[in-house]
């Protein structure tokens, strides 16, 4: 019984067991880490700011572990070569990056997990494109998937609650530069991968084609040879954009009403 539980756990996938959005496996997911996520935050709600980085540094070893984990399927399971499969080079790899950073109290590493995590988390756990769409719901990549993105939200809720993080002027540009960086270095690695192959495969951080059956086929089909630039882009400095858009919107709820 055990030995099938495993086999099935770590079983290759083809995407045609796969549970799919939002359906009965996604609502699974989503409510488990969210339970996780505010049970995590109130086990932590008296911890202080050092606490934060230590507790910052031990959850991006853990991503670490994940990451191997996922890199030692995909060899081991599904015999894969590809790329995307193998690189941690998405937007929600930073973590990996600019944890440590994070964690030694340095402000880049404090603005991605503020900011790129908690936008990137919550994402996923919306549309988790990368898992669902390919595994079913009790499966090695869907539970990585979600322990990964709602770790991210748990590091950054508790950034913003007990770790004292406030916008500043210059974190626009701060939350941006480690992501162009790493567009760079996607962008680079597609282009060159791909000039060897017959048909394109690469499409680190999302940048190089289509993604079918995800929003991003849509923007994708939106903006044609335009693509790349906008989703480099959107990627930049949307987060920012739309956290900051969120703060100043509670600001403005929280000022005193005038009679």
């Amino acid at each position: 019984m055990m030995r099938e539980l495993l086999s099935a756990f770590f079983a290759p996938s083809t995407g045609e067991n796969a549970a799919g959005l939002f359906g009965i496996g996604h609502a699974f997911w989503l409510f488990a880490t969210l339970f996780a996520v505010f049970a995590a935050l109130f086990f932590s709600r008296h911890v202080t700011v050092r606490r934060v980085k230590r507790i910052t540094l031990f959850a991006t070893l853990l991503l670490y572990g994940l990451e191997l984990g996922k890199i030692i399927f995909s060899i081991a399971c599904l015999k894969s070569e590809n790329p995307n499969d193998l690189l941690p080079l998405y937007y929600c790899s930073l973590i990996l990056y600019l944890g440590p950073f994070a964690a030694r109290g340095t402000r880049v590493g404090k603005v991605f997990v503020c900011v790129g995590a908690l936008v990137g988390g919550v994402v996923f756990l919306l549309f988790p494109t990368t898992s669902l769409l390919r595994y079913p719901t009790l499966h090695f990549i869907s539970f990585h998937s979600f322990l990964w993105h709602g770790t991210m939200v748990y590091l950054a809720l508790l950034w913003w609650w007990r770790g004292g993080y406030r916008p500043q002027r210059g974190d626009l540009l701060r939350s941006a530069l480690p992501v162009c960086v790493l567009c760079a270095v996607a962008l680079i690695f597609n282009t060159v991968y791909n000039s060897f192959q017959t048909t394109p495969v690469a499409n680190l951080a999302f940048l190089s084609k289509d993604f079918p059956g995800t929003p991003l086929s849509l923007l994708y089909r939106l903006c044609g040879r335009a693509f790349t630039p906008v989703m480099w882009l959107a990627q930049a400095f949307l987060p920012y954009l739309v956290m900051l858009s969120g703060v100043l919107l509670v600001r403005r709820f929280q000022q005193p009403k005038s009679r």
